[in-house]
């Protein structure tokens, strides 16, 4: 039987190649990143709260309230953990329990992207919300 033999130059060529994809990888999400947040009218807080909401078209139910959580939060709008990829643009009412308050709003989705475990990150931009509701976020 043949032996194969350890070739540490070998181990610490492909080492350095998967740190070199890492690191590749992490400027990437740092430049998307300071993208994003150029884009943001208020500053976002990481915050894990209930949330419902309900996908409306032209006015109509588009299916039943869902539940979901938001992933962070602010007064311009929130990334929410669904249970299912939401279609860009569409309109959502929600519901998102703030400490023990709960805030009402209207938002367009913006975006959601696939997270882990079947679960989608969905940036939503309020549209509407009540000046209260807004402040409520600001504290």
């Amino acid at each position: 039987m043949g032996s194969s033999q350890f070739d540490p130059i070998k181990f610490w060529n492909q080492h350095i190649k998967k740190l070199r994809s890492y690191e590749a990888s992490v400027q990437q999400a740092e430049a998307h990143l300071e993208s994003v947040r150029e884009k943001r009218a208020s500053p976002r807080i990481r915050s894990l709260n209930l949330a419902s909401y309900v996908p409306k078209k032209d006015e109509k139910q588009e299916y039943i309230i869902s539940i979901g959580r938001t992933l962070d939060v602010s007064e311009g709008g929130a990334k929410i953990e669904t249970h299912r990829k939401l279609d860009r643009g569409l309109e959502l009412e929600l519901e998102i329990a703030v400490e023990d308050q709960i805030i009402s709003a209207k938002g367009e989705v913006l975006y959601s992207t696939e997270l882990a475990d079947g679960l989608f990150g969905t940036g939503i931009r309020f549209t509407a919300i009540a000046e209260e509701d807004r402040r409520l976020l600001q504290s």
